[in-house]
């Protein structure tokens, strides 16, 4: 075997593009957390060509071998060879993800990171199909913020955030799904942490990368509305309104803005059926200090209306073994809820239980 340099574009069969980005961008920009690639190899070694345009904040990427964690780095400033998979026995096959462990970043929106090429001694071979394909829509708990860092860390930095060791990645294991994130720390479906309006989920839903701004994020398309039928989810998951709890909190103001935060998430329920006709949505419902409620009334609103396929998803709280960084659940805590929400979606993918709801 020898080395060849291929570049990485959307129209390639043997590579799977994971995360919303826009593919007709040459360098691919990798902004959602999760969002990478994926490809079957035989050969000995694999190394990819990526880019960081800045120097802060750091983005984090990981590497896996057959859905196993192989390593993870932070990709400098600048563009440099990243070596994936070395040392490998040539003559065996193996499926190879590199995806973005840091979420975006909207108050510095230059960093990203570039996915240019990838260099390989060896071959691609076909990728196998995925069964199911879900979209996650969420705050700080679905970017995986603090899964990595021990109890009562307070450093709020890029180390600690994870696609890998997220309930999200375990729910797509269960299913055999391809994965599309769209989560920000701090935003809601109406209002951030503060109360600030204009930090919201449901306007940023019709865009590629819709929480970045700035010049150059429209230079790598983030600002592009999303093309919808290019990638259509089998199952859709909210798993907001905690931060719009916060946010009347901060305010004082949970009596006056109760109905608006519940029309808030009628409406997001609204948009995602409107672009995703056929999906099942399931919302997680917020935990138990952060008014569950909410978000239950809106479920049944559209429930009411004659909306089908529509579910609450009931997670349980994390304790204080369970905490991670700035009050944020750990890697064990979000692999045991996602194996439950797993389970769930499988559950709700079967006739009987659709008949019967």
């Amino acid at each position: 075997m020898s080395f060849q340099t291929i570049e990485i574009t959307a129209e390639m069969p043997e590579i799977r593009l994971m995360g919303r980005m826009d593919k007709t961008h040459k360098p691919l920009a990798l902004d959602w957390t999760g969002s990478g690639i994926e490809f079957r190899f035989r050969g000995t070694d694999a190394w990819a060509k990526l880019e960081a345009p800045v120097a802060s904040p750091i983005m984090w990427m990981i590497v896996l071998a057959d859905g196993q964690p192989i390593t993870r780095f932070p990709v400098e400033p600048g563009i440099r060879m990243y070596p994936l998979l070395l040392g490998l026995e040539a003559e065996q096959e193996r499926t190879v993800t590199l995806m973005k462990e840091t979420q975006c970043m909207p108050d510095q929106p230059a960093a990203t990171v570039l996915l240019h090429s990838l260099r390989i001694d060896g071959e691609l071979l076909e990728l196998p199909a995925k069964k199911h394909r879900i979209e996650f829509i969420g705050d700080s708990l679905t970017s995986g913020e603090g899964a990595l860092a021990a109890r009562d860390n307070m450093e709020w930095v890029t180390p600690w955030f994870t696609a890998r060791g997220n309930y999200s990645w375990y729910a797509c294991e269960a299913l055999n799904a391809e994965r599309s994130i769209l989560s920000q720390s701090g935003w809601g479906v109406c209002w951030d942490y503060q109360h600030t309006e204009k930090n919201n989920m449901t306007d940023a839903y019709e865009y590629t990368a819709g929480v970045l701004q700035g010049p150059e994020a429209e230079a790598r398309g983030c600002r592009k509305a999303w093309d919808f039928s290019s990638w259509q989810p089998d199952i859709v998951c909210i798993r907001l309104l905690t931060n719009d709890n916060n946010g009347m909190n901060e305010r004082q103001s949970f009596e006056a803005d109760r109905e608006t935060a519940i029309q808030g998430a009628v409406n997001l329920i609204r948009k995602v059926r409107k672009y995703n006709p056929e999906a099942q949505i399931v919302w997680i419902l917020p935990g138990t200090e952060c008014h569950p409620e909410l978000a239950a009334e809106a479920v049944r609103r559209v429930q009411a209306e004659g909306m089908k396929e529509v579910y609450s998803f009931v997670m349980p709280d994390y304790g204080e073994e369970e905490t991670g960084a700035r009050w944020h659940p750990n890697a064990e805590y979000n692999r045991k809820v996602g194996t439950m929400l797993g389970e769930f979606l499988k559950e709700i993918q079967n006739y009987e239980f659709r008949i019967q709801n």
